[in-house]
């Protein structure tokens, strides 16, 4: 881990941009809000729930990702400016904190409340499914939208 963790430091350091892939990341979290679509879906939640903003927000996030990687092909005049966007991007996907566990603010990733620290995926969604907590699922996904929905606007006034 300790040679991955280099390599990747390494690789930023000599970065005139940020090797960050916003598109995939996009992707992968339109994915998550699928895949919780479904297991709220079948947990018999879906009524009570609208997962349509959270997935247009993945894909508002997607597009951002795609329009400044096809702008920064060639290495922009500001530099700077875009690091500064993408740092601001990531820590756009923090909350107020995790229910149970404020400490853990990441809106995608972090670990779950019961398996120790192997890392659940849009956690605040995803642990109220297994509660069958309506109310808590609202608030969590309403959470997590706002700060993909952030996170894409920042990317959005990067160009």
């Amino acid at each position: 881990m300790a040679r991955i963790m280099g390599i990747q430091m390494l690789r930023m350091s000599q970065a005139d941009v940020l090797p960050f892939d916003y598109e995939q990341y996009g992707k992968e979290i339109t994915a998550f809000f699928t895949t919780a679509q479904k297991r709220s879906q079948d947990a018999s939640l879906t009524d009570q729930v609208d997962f349509a903003p959270a997935l247009r927000a993945a894909q508002r996030l997607e597009a951002a990702g795609k329009t400044l990687q096809s702008t920064l092909q060639d290495i922009p005049q500001n530099a700077s400016s875009v690091n500064a966007a993408l740092l601001k991007a990531e820590r756009a996907l923090l909350t107020d904190g995790l229910p149970n566990r404020p400490f853990f603010r990441h809106a995608i990733f972090a670990p779950g409340e019961y398996t120790g620290y192997a890392a659940v995926v849009i956690p605040g969604v995803n642990e109220a499914i297994d509660q069958k907590d309506t109310a808590r699922l609202r608030i969590q996904l309403k959470a997590a939208t706002s700060a993909v929905e952030r996170a894409a606007q920042l990317l959005e006034s990067a160009r």
